[in-house]
């Protein structure tokens, strides 16, 4: 566990692998998964991303900072039921901290243009100075099987890239166990181990 308390820059703290802890603000942690990331700089998109884009566009964002936020009791029983169903390992009193009371501090919310009045999922992120870290994302179960789930990290790549940031971070990684193995289509995809950077080829 590391303090943000402590000596490190925030971007020093990400660049050294470590991962905020989910419930603990200003505190990160580095375990058995590795932390993520693509390099921005000269990165340009796949035919993957790129059919991602296609598939998914008749979605709409808008992205707004957390202190704008209204998080209510409602929308917490919403994204429990949501996890719940997807079988996620995420407490209610954990998507409350994430959204109340943590280091992230700008939302997507995204809705499906056949349902307008209707937001289908969230994405939770940090933008510091120089990186992004896409943190968490929430999404209606009916769209599991859809692009969805890949366009809201994707979204946030391609609009980390436009602000001209270095690195676009996603969170846990790992190529044996394939936990979170779709983000190795990012371009310029490397992975933290044994105390460096690795391309994934």
């Amino acid at each position: 566990m590391y303090n943000l308390t402590s000596n490190l820059s925030i971007e020093e703290i990400y660049e050294q692998g470590w991962l905020p802890q989910r419930n603990q603000a200003g505190y990160f942690y580095t375990d058995d998964n590795c932390s993520c990331r693509s390099r921005l700089q000269d990165s340009q998109l796949s035919s993957e991303n790129r059919r991602i884009l296609k598939k998914t566009d008749r979605f709409s964002y808008k992205l707004l900072p957390l202190k704008d936020f209204k998080y209510t009791p409602a929308l917490q029983k919403q994204l429990s039921t949501w996890t719940k169903t997807l079988n996620w390992n995420f407490p209610a009193s954990s998507i409350k901290t994430v959204f109340t009371n943590h280091i992230f501090n700008f939302v997507y919310l995204w809705t499906d243009n056949q349902q307008p009045d209707h937001i289908c999922a969230y994405t939770l992120c940090f933008f510091y100075e120089n990186i992004v870290h896409v943190a968490y994302v929430f999404y209606d179960p009916i769209y599991t099987h859809s692009d969805l789930p890949i366009r809201l990290p994707l979204q946030v790549f391609i609009d980390a890239q436009e602000k001209q940031l270095k690195y676009c971070y996603f969170g846990r990684f790992n190529p044996e166990t394939k936990l979170g193995f779709y983000k190795r289509n990012f371009p310029n995809f490397e992975y933290f181990v044994k105390g460096k950077w690795i391309s994934y080829n």
